[in-house]
């Protein structure tokens, strides 16, 4: 397929967690700045049924775009929910970039890199960086470089029925929580070469990578699959476990843990959060321990960096169990992007390094 116009650039950056997909869309002025922009829709890739029309699919003009994975198609982006049958289970899989959804996922991504690009037929992105959670990082980490280094063919919104090439020239993959260091570490001088923890508390793990400097500690590094979302199914799991596969009601819950809310609505009825505050601390308790035994002592610590959808929930629990280290204790400043605005950093460095 000859391209007609071709967009070719530098770097662009994804993160795909279990709750939300984030993306770079490069550096873009405004005022006297020159910022990464970003975007982010839900981590929900929906089955389209065989023989339903990608037109049909589209119909009033949805916000996202219809992907073949596998030979079955799947709907990805922002209006996700108009096209899900509301039950989407969010299993915590050690092979979750290996999946048919994540590549869907990751296909969407693409799709809105490509649109935001102005893209003809052909878009060309010179260096793209993942990332994923330290657990799962060395043994995934080649597949999914493998996975997105290439040629893919997306839906062309411009034409109905038409195909956009994106082609990715290199990927690099690095572990999540590295991201957010280096987008803190560059925003904030006085981190220095002192050590710093970066706790990452996502939807589906608990990640934590120590660093002196931009220099990491792999052995005091490490992560575990219970964060946010196994929060939000311990309070399902008391009231009716079949939440655990309704992601309306889960994200609900997850909101009412995030933004410390008294309640959340499920139906037409209303839930206390207070009865289930023990269920919560248990998977908070459970994976900061996991944590203190593999970094240890953080008498030596300068900066414990909270990051994630949930960094104000482990924050909360750190400074209440730790007061001792609140001084070093900081909330990431833009926590749901800062590690995905961290791979884009890394991609710019690495592209400028073979420059």
């Amino acid at each position: 397929m000859k391209s007609d116009t071709t967009v070719t650039v530098d770097v662009r950056a994804i993160d795909i967690g279990y709750f939300s997909t984030k993306l770079t869309l490069g550096r873009k002025l405004s005022a006297d700045s020159n910022s990464i922009a970003t975007a982010i829709f839900p981590s929900l890739a929906p089955r389209i049924a065989a023989g339903h029309k990608r037109s049909a699919a589209l119909s009033g003009k949805t916000d996202g775009c219809v992907v073949d994975v596998g030979g079955a198609s799947y709907f990805v982006g922002q209006d996700v929910t108009l096209h899900s049958s509301g039950l989407e289970p969010r299993e915590i899989l050690a092979d979750y970039s290996r999946t048919d959804k994540y590549k869907a996922l990751l296909l969407g991504a693409l799709h809105y890199i490509a649109e935001d690009s102005n893209a003809g037929h052909e878009l060309v992105i010179r260096q793209l960086v993942l990332g994923l959670p330290m657990n799962t990082f060395a043994e995934n980490r080649d597949a999914l470089r493998e996975l997105a280094t290439g040629e893919h063919l997306l839906p062309d919104s411009r034409q109905p029925g038409a195909f956009r090439r994106v082609t990715v020239q290199k990927t690099t993959v690095i572990v999540q929580p590295q991201g957010a260091l280096l987008n803190n570490g560059l925003q904030d001088r006085s981190l220095g070469d002192g050590w710093a923890v970066v706790v990452d508390a996502g939807g589906g793990t608990l990640d934590w990578y120590v660093a002196k400097g931009r220099q990491p500690n792999w052995n005091r590094s490490g992560a575990h699959p219970k964060s946010m979302l196994a929060c939000a199914n311990a309070v399902a799991d008391r009231i009716n476990p079949v939440w655990r596969d309704d992601f309306t009601i889960i994200e609900r819950i997850d909101k009412a843990i995030r933004t410390k809310a008294e309640s959340f609505q499920a139906g037409a009825r209303t839930y206390e959060m207070a009865p289930y505050s023990k269920d919560i601390e248990d998977v908070l308790r459970e994976s900061t321990t996991k944590l203190l035994s593999t970094v240890g002592s953080l008498d030596s610590v300068d900066r414990i960096i909270f990051t994630g959808g949930g960094a104000i929930v482990y924050y909360d629990y750190f400074r209440q169990q730790f007061p001792e280290y609140s001084a070093a204790m900081v909330i990431d400043t833009d926590p749901v992007y800062s590690n995905v605005r961290g791979f884009q950093l890394a991609g710019e460095m690495l592209l400028a390094a073979v420059r």
